[in-house]
């Protein structure tokens, strides 16, 4: 198991749980930290999440699209890790 801070940890899952129940979800960051966020029972920082979402890219669970005009958004992969083998 990897040493990563326990509330980029927390985000991770929570993306992950959001993925599941949103498959088509395709965000900013921003849009991310806002919408699919929003319904948890604490804010997050913009760097954490950020991190989570570097992590998830990393690791093949987050896609990163590069607009035409330069911004990223981010969507499933398709490619989901099975954390429970």
């Amino acid at each position: 198991m990897d040493n990563q801070p326990p509330l980029v940890a927390e985000i991770e899952e929570l993306l992950r749980r959001y993925l599941q129940a949103h498959p088509q979800a395709n965000d900013s960051e921003r849009g991310i930290r806002e919408w699919w966020l929003r319904n948890t029972p604490r804010s997050y920082s913009a760097a954490d999440v950020h991190e989570a979402i570097q992590r998830l890219v990393a690791s093949g669970e987050l896609a990163k699209l590069v607009l035409p005009d330069g911004q990223c958004t981010y969507a499933s992969s398709g490619g989901s890790r099975n954390r429970n083998p």
